[in-house]
């Protein structure tokens, strides 16, 4: 009998919105859904979407704006078994034109018709609007044996086309449900989501929130982080999802040693990209004492967490394994290495992807084999159970035979003061292979000579950079990961 089947979160909110009623769910700019009313206005979209040939297993690409928006229309795909595809709204007609092709998009929504007829659009426009007004608001009967995702998770394409991570309606229960294990999930209360429903932390903290009564109140995505900080203190906010850049961003508006600049917020949830130790240790000192970073991917859900104590004293990890994971750290032949060697990570739980989208993957990044899940990145595990990063497997540098993990050069690089920023790659030299770069942003009075002092007194000679490069700011994409390509 095939359990995963009779799963569907079209079953769970009608279930939502029965407990919760007129509880507000999601509320943007003056717009308010209660649980009732968004189950309400997802059904007249489903009748739309029916009307427009919208059926079982479609996949329809999301492409708005407010995350409102893209609650109530992924919850009336759901409510016809079909799949959503949540798009990066910024995204233009082109990228939009390659990705309804490789994804085999039967429909783009957006907020208005950019295709220029490359591929089928259903823009929200007010006819759209007014038709959608005109449907029932009666819940919608599902046949409960279909079996169709909830989401292909596209992956952010630092290294590469993105991928599509196939996310089952179980598998988005099973990792909403598993952030009770992460650490003081609260119950309730209210959630201010500042990032696009396109990347998957985003929506997969949305998802879990509303599971557990909250409301979940959506940020214009454009923001600072002084008005992030405001809107915190002010509206009551008891959870925040943020990725390292924002967190450092806050932290340079945060006084050192004058107590939580967020006292209400109950948990600050960092992650989607590393974090250097002393940035982990004063977020939970000067912003919450709420502040949890984890280690998480789109293909494994949520590996590691660190969080309360364990800030004091493992900040230079990646926190403890969670007890839902089952972790290894291997060598190129797949077989488990001792505890403190750096090896490629894999993983087994019941929150990890079903698969990849026509079976595409890359040797060096995400990818499913044998039952396990493999992330693309390094890392070691201590005989506590700690996991730490040490960079992804595409990112390792080798130099003159010997491998240099991009992550320990510049955790020493950030712990000399005034550096506030740094990444390091590799790139080609016809003595060694590959030689050593560093790109810094620092503050006044930091020079390369004193870079480079510093590496020669804290590394070895084959892990220190032979270029130092001082810059404003680290590229990066739009969910915070630094683009070392660039």
């Amino acid at each position: 009998m095939d359990i995963a089947a009779k799963t569907s979160f079209a079953d769970i909110f009608h279930g939502l919105a029965g407990s919760y009623g007129d509880r507000p769910a999601l509320v943007s700019g003056e717009r308010t859904l209660s649980f009732a009313g968004l189950a309400e206005e997802a059904a007249r979209w489903a009748r739309a979407l029916r009307a427009e040939g919208v059926g079982p297993g479609a996949q329809l690409g999301l492409a708005l704006r407010d995350g409102l928006d893209v609650m109530v229309t992924t919850l009336a795909l759901w409510m016809l078994d079909a799949v959503a595809v949540p798009i990066d709204f910024r995204n233009r007609t082109d990228e939009r034109t390659r990705l309804a092709q490789e994804f085999d998009l039967a429909a783009i929504i957006e907020d208005r018709d950019l295709s220029g007829g490359a591929y089928r659009s259903i823009p929200c426009t007010p006819d759209w609007a007014a038709q959608v007004a005109r449907q029932s608001t009666a819940p919608l009967d599902r046949h409960p044996t279909v079996s169709y995702p909830a989401f292909i998770s596209l992956t952010s394409g630092t290294t590469g086309r993105p991928l599509g991570i196939v996310i089952g309606h179980r598998t988005l229960l099973l990792r909403s449900m598993g952030y009770g294990f992460e650490g003081a999930y609260p119950f309730g209360g209210r959630f201010l989501n500042a990032y696009p429903l396109s990347f998957s932390a985003s929506r997969n903290h949305t998802v879990g929130q509303l599971l557990r009564g909250a409301t979940v109140q959506f940020h214009p995505p454009i923001f600072g982080a002084g008005e992030l900080i405001e809107k915190v203190n002010a509206h009551g906010v008891t959870f925040l999802f943020a990725v390292p850049a924002t967190v450092n961003a806050m932290l340079a508006l945060a006084p050192e040693g004058q107590g939580p600049l967020m006292r209400g917020l109950k948990v600050l949830y960092c992650g989607g990209s590393g974090m250097l130790t002393a940035d982990k240790t004063r977020a939970w000192r000067d912003l919450t004492p709420g502040f949890l970073h984890c280690f998480s991917s789109s293909v494994s859900g949520t590996c590691s967490v660190l969080a309360g104590q364990d800030l004091a004293s493992h900040a230079d990890t990646d926190g403890r394994i969670m007890p839902t994971v089952r972790l290894q750290v291997v060598d190129d032949q797949d077989r488990p290495l001792p505890h403190g060697e750096v090896g490629l990570m894999r993983m087994r739980s019941h929150g990890m992807a079903e698969g990849l989208y026509k079976n595409r993957a890359r040797d060096s990044g995400d990818r499913l084999r044998d039952g396990w899940a493999y992330t693309g990145d390094l890392a070691r595990i201590s005989a506590d159970g700690f996991l730490t990063g040490v960079g992804r497997g595409s990112d390792m540098i080798i130099r003159g035979g010997a491998n240099v993990y991009p992550a320990e050069v510049e955790a020493i690089l950030s712990a000399l003061p005034g550096v506030r920023d740094v990444a390091v790659v590799g790139f080609a030299s016809a003595a060694v292979d590959e030689e050593i770069a560093a790109f810094v942003v620092a503050g006044p009075g930091i020079t390369e000579a004193a870079l480079d002092a510093h590496c020669r007194v804290q590394l070895s000679p084959d892990k220190r950079p032979r270029r130092f490069v001082l810059v404003e700011s680290l590229p990066r994409n739009t969910n915070g990961k630094v683009l070392k390509r660039e």
